[in-house]
């Protein structure tokens, strides 16, 4: 009886690792499955990634770029604490710009262009309202001053 239990206890020890064998091999199939429309990231992912839970996302009028901007929160606000962002091109699936900018505020200009207006440290007299606005063209990546604007 001793034996029979012994063959028992063998026989399942056996199977057992078996079982174990044959699952660790299926889940290291479905690993290197190719991947698949669903499991791409998407430009909120790769923000959530790089800033967390606190992201606003801002589309342009056409829907084709998303400008990604990491949301400090309220008891952190210092005046000079860079905004970081970043535009995802939805079409080509990757990020066309980044940056970090202190004391700015990022809008969309117009479909290919970032208005960007920055605080200025001094206010150098009384019609000097201390901001300093320029336009980031994203296809040729340089910065247009207002006066290129007109």
């Amino acid at each position: 009886m001793i034996k029979q239990y012994c063959m028992f206890i063998k026989n399942f020890l056996v199977h057992l690792f078996i079982l174990f064998l044959l699952l660790g091999c299926v889940q290291t199939n479905r690993l290197s499955q190719p991947e698949t429309f669903n499991s791409k990231k998407t430009y909120q992912q790769i923000a959530q990634k790089k800033f967390g839970d606190k992201v606003d996302f801002k589309l342009n009028s056409d829907g084709n770029y998303a400008l990604c901007k990491k949301i400090i929160p309220e008891p952190k606000l210092n005046p000079n604490q860079p905004i970081e962002f970043f535009v995802y091109d939805i079409k080509k699936e990757e990020i066309i710009y980044e940056n970090k900018i202190a004391n700015a505020k990022i809008s969309w200009h117009n479909n290919t262009q970032l208005l960007i207006t920055k605080q200025k440290g001094y206010i150098t007299g009384p019609t000097d309202t201390g901001k300093w606005t320029y336009v980031f063209d994203l296809q040729s990546k340089k910065k247009i001053t207002p006066n290129k604007l007109k």
